[in-house]
């Protein structure tokens, strides 16, 4: 990790990104979706099912383009895995922000790096995301972030998979609740059309 003057440079999975400790424009965007009580319960407990919808919902809407990167003439190339990746890590820094809750980036687990915790109203969690590639590593993604999660102490995992709608895919990828050891483990796919963003 990198520190600049108002954010820091980070490199996962050979991707290099930058985060802003200021809201960037597109943070501001999101943070305008977000009435904070709709994603509690009247206990007070975290709805994540919303929190996922929501950038669901959002990524119909905006799509990936404003994260896409762009060739000399300022004309958009094709969908690279970390403007994915980056679109949910900006979502969730402003979803989190007007949550009042906070993201450590990175942890160590022993067996690699984390993506994300998330603690929000005492609720800690992972989330673990990543490109759909193929059926064995979507479910090597769900082993690892078990791992990760008992690992780290915690109980529960998100597992948000970007998964191209033009291929064909078994019955093994799909949304689900599970458990795999001690961890429940929920995982969600965000769907994209890789010709269209």
């Amino acid at each position: 990790m990198v520190l600049l003057p108002f954010g820091y440079l980070s490199t996962k999975r050979g991707y290099t990104m930058h985060f802003t400790l200021i809201p960037t424009a597109e943070q501001r965007l999101m943070a305008r979706i977000v009435y904070a009580p709709e994603y509690f319960t009247e206990r007070g407990d975290l709805k994540l099912e919303k929190l996922i919808n929501t950038f669901k919902d959002y990524v119909k809407r905006r799509g990936f383009k404003v994260f896409m990167e762009k060739d000399e003439n300022g004309k958009s190339t094709s969908i690279k895995e970390s403007a994915l990746i980056y679109s949910f890590e900006t979502f969730i820094t402003a979803v989190v922000g007007e949550l009042k809750g906070k993201i450590y980036s990175e942890a160590d687990t022993g067996l690699g790096k984390s993506d994300m915790i998330i603690n929000i109203a005492a609720d800690e969690f992972l989330i673990e995301t990543k490109v759909y590639h193929s059926p064995a590593k979507f479910l090597d993604g769900k082993k690892q972030l078990a791992y990760y999660c008992k690992s780290l102490g915690l109980k529960r995992g998100i597992y948000l998979v970007f998964c191209p709608e033009e291929i064909y895919y078994p019955e093994t990828v799909k949304e689900q609740k599970e458990i795999i050891g001690p961890v429940e483990l929920s995982t969600y796919i965000v769907w994209y059309d890789e010709e269209k963003w």
